[in-house]
């Protein structure tokens, strides 16, 4: 962009500063010579960036560029001869010289290189219409020529003896007159030589080349010609714009804007295209009529029923042209209906795959990597099944639109269906374009949505495969990146996964860990580990929270977060609850009988476990087995299970409540449960999620919601825990906001039944030494 604008900055300046040196020594032929002699510059110059154009375009195109560079050239070559004609006494060239034979060369190569893009762009196409209405055209242009230039140059040649100044100086209207009618040939096939810049500074430099050619031979059949003319300059001028046009080819990148002109005054020059046959033909018969001698009724008759044809027909285009345009509407419609996703508007998945298909061929071809990002939205099932599909859609809608903000348009971005989407990055300069994508992808989840009054935070699990490292084939970059999405879904604090080749081998992980999962109660290989939760406005710790553990002898330290999900679609989360649910009570009631006081126990149970029919009469069984008191037994289930079957929920937490269990909301706020439902459910503690607590002494906007959290257990008379408190100023903003409880590394890990056990016995003797000195103070 830059190379152009000084390009263009420098030809525009030699053009004034030539006119203006022109102007200052008109009459004075030596000093006008020595100006002329200046174009030796910039032709050079052009020259040589036809050749850099040549090197750097397309291999179609490169022909084209070549035979254009050769014409600048020759245009050089002649300059040279006439500056060296200048400089030495000794070389005296003849009329006409080697210069005029450069000069036609220099028109030559330009018709060859017209030659060349006719034959490319209209190879297998219906030429005849074409054909005639460029003839039309030309035969005008022809006329016009005949009249003005070339019938006045043979009768002055019939004097001369010598056949060759009239061979040269013919050479130059016929030589014009077939670049224009190639030039004209594409222009009636609607054929573009590239973008609108390049096509107007082709234009541009064949018709100076033309006029200045036509308008120098008629001053010099008048006598008028003078060295210094105005129209010196404009072969100067010709080969600027035909090199303009050649940068153009390699730097335009045309914006939407540009492109909707272009579009605006392409149907314009459609009407010009169509019509200037016609116009042609009425100016030759104008002409002809300007010929005759006297006017009679058949000339009259004649040029009227032309003139009726002329109109018949224009009125023939202009109702073809409105077919047309409905025509081609239909099918712009139809074709983006097919191609493009009716709810968002985004490209659809035969869009996409069609898309990713001709990038990976491109890739191949041209030896580059791209990206393919693979990502859904966090937890949409819960959003429309809690909240139903149609502001489920109307989620959709809103990402939608702020994936197009954030997103480079540069990206194709698409939607597989359902809440997945997928973005394209073609060409991949490095991974840190992938890294930025993702960035914009993250910016677009960061605000919450307002959904019904409703403010929802969403979040995007991303995955990302790169060709060829990760596949390549369409199908295999798809297949990685979904593989690579789900690896994302696990982790809670990083939502984007490139693919890996270990991918794979975890997939048969999670086929061993089925397998071993079944028999590990029995190994004895499920353990519980107990985290404290303490009461921030009395400063005591008032129960723990049983955790699942699971150590393998071989595969070592398992985490929940692994096996749980296989334990749930596979049903063995039933058996396994029930080992949870037991072993907790007897360690309740151990702690109790060890005088460790009445310690609330916390246990986690998974919404499958409601599906058992035998659920609530398994629970109340344990109860009486183990013997312990359910006014210290506290059930944390999830917001997800307000999604459920929310009558038969209802009835199993009722009948709980009246044995004496609590029941407590885990993860609040991470759901799409209503208030409603809290008060279908009555829990007695609301456990605001990690996720708000994390930041809330330094994000006001976590901080609020926090409160909010708090103000809404306070008006429906729950208790409130915070989760994953780990520093000293989160506790003192919770204990200020009017938290009830906490619970987190700040106080303790989750620890072994014996681990809990030393750190009571430590917190109670270190309160029994603080309790005398206190006494004696």
């Amino acid at each position: 962009m830059k190379q152009k604008k000084i390009f263009y900055g420098i030809s525009a300046g030699y053009l004034i500063l030539f006119f203006i040196l022109s102007h200052i020594y008109q009459g004075n032929e030596t000093a006008l010579t020595w100006i002329g002699h200046l174009n030796i510059l910039p032709i050079l110059a052009c020259t040589l960036l036809l050749l850099y154009v040549t090197a750097r375009s397309e291999r179609n195109n490169r022909l084209f560029w070549l035979l254009n560079a050769a014409s600048g050239l020759c245009y050089l070559l002649s300059l040279l001869t006439l500056f060296a004609d200048t400089l030495s006494d000794r070389i005296v060239l003849p009329s006409p010289s080697i210069a005029d034979l450069f000069w036609i060369a220099e028109g030559c190569f330009l018709f060859m290189a017209l030659l060349v893009v006719v034959y490319q762009r209209l190879k297998g196409m219906r030429l005849m219409q074409y054909f005639l209405d460029a003839a039309i055209f030309m035969s005008t242009i022809g006329v016009c020529s005949w009249s003005l230039l070339i019938a006045p140059m043979l009768e002055s040649s019939m004097l001369v003896s010598s056949w060759l100044p009239a061979f040269v100086n013919l050479s130059y209207p016929i030589i014009d007159l077939g670049n224009l009618f190639l030039f004209s040939l594409l222009l009636f096939a609607n054929q573009s030589l590239g973008s609108s810049r390049t096509h107007m500074g082709l234009l541009a430099g064949t018709l100076l080349l033309t006029f200045g050619d036509s308008v120098y031979l008629y001053m010099q059949l008048s006598g008028t010609y003078m060295l210094g003319s105005p129209i010196d300059v404009t072969w100067t001028a010709s080969v600027l714009c035909l090199t303009a046009a050649g940068m153009e080819s390699l730097y335009t990148v045309e914006s939407k804007k540009e492109r909707r002109l272009s579009a605006s005054v392409q149907k314009k020059l459609n009407w010009v295209r169509l019509l200037l046959p016609y116009i042609s033909l009425v100016a030759l018969f104008a002409i002809i009529l300007e010929e005759l001698s006297k006017f009679n009724v058949m000339v009259v008759g004649s040029a009227f029923a032309m003139l009726l044809i002329i109109i018949r027909l224009i009125l023939t285009f202009i109702e073809n042209d409105y077919l047309l345009h409905r025509l081609s509407h239909t099918v712009e419609v139809k074709e983006h209906e097919a191609n493009h996703d009716l709810l968002t508007g985004l490209a659809n998945r035969r869009k996409f795959d069609a898309e990713l298909c001709k990038a990976v061929e491109r890739a191949e071809a041209e030896n580059h990597q791209l990206a393919l990002l693979f990502f859904d939205l966090d937890r949409f099932k819960h959003i429309n099944d809690s909240m139903g599909h149609m502001l489920g859609d109307k989620l959709l809608q809103i990402v939608a639109e702020r994936l197009l903000e954030y997103v480079p348009s540069t990206r194709l971005l698409a939607r597989q269906g359902s809440d997945e989407f997928t973005v394209l990055v073609d060409p991949l300069e490095g991974e840190v374009e992938a890294y930025r994508t993702i960035a914009a992808i993250e910016e677009a989840f960061k605000k919450p949505v307002m959904l019904n009054e409703t403010m929802l935070y969403v979040s995007a699990s991303i995955g990302i495969s790169l060709y060829p490292r990760d596949g390549t084939t369409a199908d295999e970059l798809m297949r990685n990146a979904d593989i690579a999405m789900h690896e994302a879904k696990k982790n809670r604090h990083q939502k984007s996964q490139f693919f890996e080749s270990s991918f794979g081998d975890r997939l048969a992980y999670k086929l061993e860990l089925e397998q071993e999962l079944r028999g590990a109660i029995g190994r004895g290989e499920i353990s519980l580990h107990y985290q404290l939760q303490k009461n921030i406005q009395t400063c005591s710790i008032i129960g723990v929270e049983a955790l699942i553990r699971w150590h393998h002898p071989v595969l070592g330290g398992i985490s929940p977060v692994e096996f749980i999900p296989i334990a749930e679609e596979t049903g063995m989360i039933i058996p396994i609850g029930e080992w949870v649910f037991k072993t907790a009570c007897r360690q309740q009631v151990e702690w109790r009988e060890q005088g460790y006081g009445s310690l609330r126990m916390s246990i986690n149970v998974s919404p499958y476990q409601f599906q058992d029919e035998l659920f609530v009469e398994k629970i109340l069984h344990t109860l009486r087995e183990t013997g312990v008191d359910p006014e210290y037994i506290t059930i944390e289930v999830t917001e997800s299970l307000a999604i459920r079957d929310v009558e038969k929920v209802s009835a199993q937490l009722q009948l709980l409540r009246r044995s004496g269990i609590k029941l407590a909301i885990d993860d609040f706020g991470t759901g799409y449960a209503s208030l409603k439902y809290l008060r279908t459910f009555e829990p007695h503690l609301l456990k605001i999620d990690r996720f708000f607590v994390d930041g809330i002494d330094t994000e006001a906007e976590r901080g609020s919601m926090v409160q909010a959290i708090i103000a809404i257990g306070r008006s429906l008379n729950m208790e409130v825990l915070a989760e994953g408190v780990e520093t000293e100023n989160q506790l003192e903003f919770l204990r200020e906001a009017g938290c009830d409880e906490v619970q987190g590394y700040y106080l303790s890990r989750p620890l072994p039944a014996d681990g809990v056990e030393q750190l009571l016995n430590e917190r109670s003797q270190a309160k029994n030494r603080s309790e005398p000195e206190e006494s004696a103070v």
